[in-house]
């Protein structure tokens, strides 16, 4: 019997994906909740258009929806973008009056054009409400990023493929005076959810945190349109439970013969 459930085990292992085994390291990737906590003002950045923007010059007008993430990535973080200007349209907000939307690139190898690329495709896609000074693709030196990321507990790390990067997915909602609002899981986010958040950001008041299950970009497969390890986790989990099924009515028949 002992060696029926052994043989049995090692065929399960044997059946998944070989990239299954090697997940990761996950620890630390996540959004640390900061309500309260302000951007820094003095960070420098470089517009689509080649344009020198600092942090201070976006405050004291409108909230800031506020995504990080890196433009070519070919995974979820151009998702993220569209999930919440599409939500804001919905939501009947116009970028520029009710908000500016500011896309950050993590990966300091980026230029405008980079940023130019992302805007225009997200454009083409969503066609969003507001004016052109309502949405800001920037892209910045290393330290001037990751002053920005450490403000909002924005937690992330190289990949193990060059210039990609294992991070958290969604957005920060900002005060116009620069303070932290709340956080918004990007994917799924609803147009009502949205539009109040921007309405407390707006009134400076700062929100309850949000559920700490955010996604990771890493685990979405844009091949297949799947969140890969999510799966294989079903997949081992299913796997475990089939084999404890298996064995319980081996057992069974083994035990029955065995008094007969």
């Amino acid at each position: 019997m002992k060696l029926l459930l052994t043989l049995m085990a090692l065929l399960l292992l044997d059946s998944f994906p070989a990239h299954a085994q090697r997940t990761p390291d996950l620890a630390g990737i996540a959004y640390e909740q900061k309500q309260g906590a302000r951007l820094p003002s003095k960070s420098a950045f470089i517009d689509a258009d080649g344009g020198d923007v600092g942090i201070g010059e976006l405050l004291n007008h409108a909230p800031l929806l506020l995504v990080l993430g890196y433009f070519h990535c070919e995974k979820l973080c151009g998702a993220t973008r569209l999930t919440l200007l599409r939500a804001a349209q919905k939501a009947g907000l116009s970028a520029g009056a009710d908000y500016l939307f500011v896309a950050v690139s993590i990966d300091a190898t980026e230029n405008a054009d980079a940023a130019r690329h992302a805007r225009d495709a997200d454009f083409a896609a969503v066609a969003p409400n507001g004016t052109a000074e309502g949405f800001y693709y920037l892209t910045g030196k290393p330290d001037d990023i990751r002053a920005l990321a450490e403000a909002v507990g924005y937690r992330y790390r190289e990949g193990a493929q060059p210039q990609t990067f294992i991070h958290p997915i969604g957005a920060v909602v900002v005060t116009p005076s620069g303070v932290v609002s709340g956080y918004l899981s990007a994917i799924g986010s609803a147009p009502g959810e949205l539009s109040k958040a921007v309405q407390v950001a707006a009134a400076g008041d700062v929100t309850a945190r949000a559920s700490p299950a955010l996604l990771l970009c890493f685990d979405f497969d844009s091949t297949t349109g799947q969140y890969t390890f999510a799966i294989i986790k079903l997949i081992r989990l299913g796997a475990v439970v089939m084999a404890l099924v298996l064995a319980t009515m081996i057992y069974r028949e083994f035990r029955k013969g065995a008094r007969a």
